[in-house]
């Protein structure tokens, strides 16, 4: 494993952080936002203020870059004028990051579990680069967010039956992708 507060390791970061951006800036939005600009802002603030953060380990380093990515999309939301979207971002980052890395091996309460759930959220990031964009955000959405997909169609629109070609063959991807599975089945 890298050393999460080098620079030269942001690359990882930056994967990861684009499948939150995306995952949080619908479709309607990304004319007035674009999730490369949020994370490259992102990355930008971080690269800035890494001889100040005080983490060490990868799922603080996490960690911190939803939280600079969250507050950088508040400031856009805010200067757009879109506050009432705000409220509902509050929760929805993590639950994305965690959704990750569950997608990938369940959920348990160790703190080794809990290290290898980060690092599946990096690799799952990685993997879910390799998919077409909108292949990946669907996945996202509904495995990491559980979202329905009446609301994914909404979030990127599409109709429902594309968001479910979109799912289905998405996660056909992924599981070509892995050996040996390890991804959730359920593709609806």
């Amino acid at each position: 494993m890298p050393d999460p507060r080098d620079p030269e390791a942001f690359a990882e970061y930056r994967k990861y952080l684009m499948i939150l951006a995306r995952a949080q800036v619908s479709v309607d939005l990304r004319t007035r936002i674009d999730p490369s600009d949020l994370v490259q802002e992102t990355l930008c603030d971080a690269l800035r203020d890494l001889p100040r953060h005080r983490g060490r380990s990868q799922a603080e380093m996490m960690g911190w870059l939803r939280s600079l990515l969250r507050f950088n999309l508040i400031d856009r939301l805010r200067r757009l004028r879109l506050e009432r979207r705000v409220i509902s971002l509050d929760g929805a980052l993590d639950q994305t990051s965690q959704g990750l890395g569950d997608l990938m091996q369940a959920s348990r309460s160790t703190p080794e579990a809990r290290a290898m759930r980060q690092e599946n959220a990096l690799a799952l990031a990685a993997l879910l680069e390799r998919l077409s964009q909108p292949q990946a955000e669907a996945i996202v959405l509904k495995h990491c967010q559980g979202m329905p997909v009446g609301e994914i169609s909404r979030h990127m629109n599409r109709t429902p039956d594309a968001v479910g070609g979109l799912l289905r063959h998405g996660m056909e991807r992924l599981r070509e992708f892995t050996t040996g599975g390890g991804l959730n089945d359920g593709t609806t």
